[in-house]
């Protein structure tokens, strides 16, 4: 790559101000400037696409994603990114990225417990439902970390998104297309297509047949709600103390799985109805973590 392509690009793009910012930044300290040089770079992994070194007085600029090389566009900015945040401080305010990087991760959160319990439960249809949608949700998880951690300019990286702005710029490419309008489209078919997998597919999981969505009032008690097919914070029968933090059943209104608190401790019960229990008033780390891979394991099996 010409570093004249990525100039040429970056005083088409953007307004000259910036224009002007990288005037200053390249221009030697007798012409008044800060005196960094710019050269290029192909790390094993860098989510930013630049790095800067103040005291050597470098830019360097990745030319290579993790899925396919860069665009004198796509580098242009990445430079317009390294002036603003390492050069001018002008980069959003730590509020918004701590903001939007925990709205991502608690999403994430939800959407990989929903798709958890579409892969435990073995009822038709709910196991590729359950593994889109634990997909979706360690992907998000991993964006919000990523995006509260100041990665890619303090907006995160979503892996899945940008693996489809890659093939759409591919696909572009083959084509005889522009390839920055293929990574375009690329990434919103991505974030459609998420939106509708993990909407339809959050309603497949917890959707039980005939069965009123939400519900509260668990079997006559005072207390407790049901989101489809997880009841919650209702007490327990059999011991006055206790209480179901959560109940995942199967469509037969069967308890696969039960967190409950007894004796000021968190128990796990599970079991594969007919088949055998799994968990019975367990508490240790090691033995729940078990069990809840044996229901994994067959509600895989059971759930296509």
């Amino acid at each position: 790559m010409i570093i004249d392509d990525v100039i040429d690009k970056f005083v088409d793009s953007f307004d000259l101000q910036l224009s002007m910012l990288l005037l200053k930044t390249i221009a030697l300290p007798e012409q008044g400037g800060l005196g960094y040089k710019i050269t290029f770079f192909n790390p094993t992994l860098d989510i930013d696409g630049y790095e800067v070194e103040h005291k050597l007085k470098l830019i360097r600029l990745d030319t290579s994603g993790l899925f396919s090389k860069y665009s004198a566009q796509e580098v242009a900015e990445s430079l317009k990114s390294a002036l603003q945040v390492d050069i001018a401080k002008t980069h959003a305010g730590l509020l918004s990225r701590v903001a939007w990087g925990t709205g991502k991760v608690m999403l994430g959160v939800i959407e990989t417990g929903i798709g958890f319990i579409g892969i435990i439960i073995p009822e038709p249809g709910t196991t590729a439902a359950g593994f889109a949608v634990t997909a979706l949700g360690v992907n998000t998880v991993a964006d919000g970390f990523l995006q509260l951690a100041g990665a890619n300019k303090g907006h995160g990286y979503n892996v899945l998104g940008q693996g489809a702005g890659a093939m759409g710029s591919k696909i572009a490419t083959l084509t005889g297309g522009d390839p920055q309008v293929g990574r375009s489209i690329g990434k919103g078919i991505f974030i459609v297509t998420s939106i509708a997998v993990g909407s339809f597919g959050s309603i497949r999981i917890l959707k039980v047949p005939g069965q009123t969505f939400l519900r509260t009032g668990l079997g006559g008690q005072a207390g407790g709600i049901a989101v489809g097919r997880v009841d919650m914070l209702y007490g327990s029968y059999r011991a006055k103390d206790g209480l179901t933090i959560f109940s995942i059943n199967n469509n037969a209104g069967q308890s696969i799985l039960r967190f409950v608190t007894h004796n000021g401790k968190l128990i796990v019960n599970a079991r594969i109805v007919g088949v055998q229990r799994i968990l019975k008033h367990e508490n240790k780390p090691q033995e729940v973590l078990k069990g809840l891979l044996k229901l994994l394991a067959y509600g895989a099996k059971q759930g296509w």
